[in-house]
């Protein structure tokens, strides 16, 4: 289990860290740096990826159903937990979106590809892909329920781009067509640049989360976040037919510890970003522990 971790687990980490010494040590404009990620850096890695994966229908429907069966049932189990608590709606709010939606791209794609190469990396960025819409459209929509409207909250969905890259690909890729080879080249900077200035700013994201926590409400969040979304993966995997490479790769993404995108989107939308945040900084703390024993299972 050393060996895990050293090979697949700590690589991403130093890099994370290098972030949260960065912000320690000379400040870093977050907001700006988390701009640049939303609005460039991860909607052309998702493009690009969707355009050029060499990824089978069949096997991207099943992870796509994977993403969308496991969140359901984490909703379910997080509202349950919720409910059990005591929390108030905003607060409730707040649990779901700490809990359904797991660090699947700066973290989750750094510690496939150490694990499972770049076959594995390609299914990671399938995961990703239904991952990241998902936190885009049902994620924001509830970190923005938090403090608006239904109406209001539609709105502050439609005005985050990636779910445009996604629609764009996904016609691309139905019709056959292909971007002309300039362009394809222009996305394959900020392609490649997304990773680690998604695990630099998540350093920096951790580097300024308060450590007055809320035990009570991050640490069962935490608990439901890595213990109870790797038992549901490991469960529905099998019911849904995953095999190989893919299973391995679906269920180690689903282990992640929760999104920063969370924290981001939690402090954009006023939604209890301390909470939330609390719940990042703890699973990400915890998450080697777990992550190690997840790969030593599925190894």
């Amino acid at each position: 289990m050393l060996a895990i971790f050293l090979n697949n687990v700590l690589p991403p980490l130093l890099v994370i860290a290098a972030g949260f010494a960065l912000d320690r040590a000379l400040g870093v404009d977050a907001r700006s740096l988390s701009r640049v990620a939303l609005y460039i850096l991860l909607p052309a890695l998702i493009f690009a990826t969707l355009i050029q994966s060499e990824v089978g229908g069949d096997e991207l429907a099943r992870i796509g159903l994977f993403v969308v069966a496991v969140t359901a049932l984490m909703w379910a189990c997080g509202l349950g937990v919720a409910r059990l608590l005591g929390l108030d709606d905003r607060l409730t709010h707040a649990f779901l979106l700490a809990t359904l939606f797991g660090n699947s791209g700066n973290y989750g794609l750094a510690v496939v590809l150490s694990a499972f190469g770049q076959a594995g990396l390609e299914l990671g960025l399938v995961y990703f892909v239904a991952s990241s819409l998902l936190t885009h459209t049902f994620g924001a929509y509830l970190a923005s329920r938090g403090r608006y409207s239904m109406r209001q909250s539609v709105r502050n969905v439609l005005r985050l781009p990636l779910i445009y890259a996604i629609a764009a690909a996904l016609v691309l890729r139905a019709s056959g067509l292909r971007p002309p080879e300039p362009v394809l080249r222009a996305l394959s900077l900020p392609q490649a640049g997304a990773l680690p200035v998604m695990q630099i700013l998540l350093g920096v994201q951790l580097a300024r989360i308060s450590h007055r926590l809320d035990l009570r409400f991050v640490g069962t969040a935490t608990l439901v976040k890595l213990a109870g979304a790797a038992a549901l993966s490991f469960a529905l995997a099998a019911l849904l037919g995953l095999r190989g490479l893919a299973r391995s790769v679906s269920i180690l993404e689903t282990s992640m510890p929760t999104a920063v995108t969370t924290l981001v989107l939690s402090t954009e939308f006023g939604t209890r970003a301390e909470e939330v945040g609390g719940v990042v900084l703890l699973s990400t703390l915890l998450s080697p522990l777990a992550l190690t024993a997840v790969l030593a299972l599925l190894q």
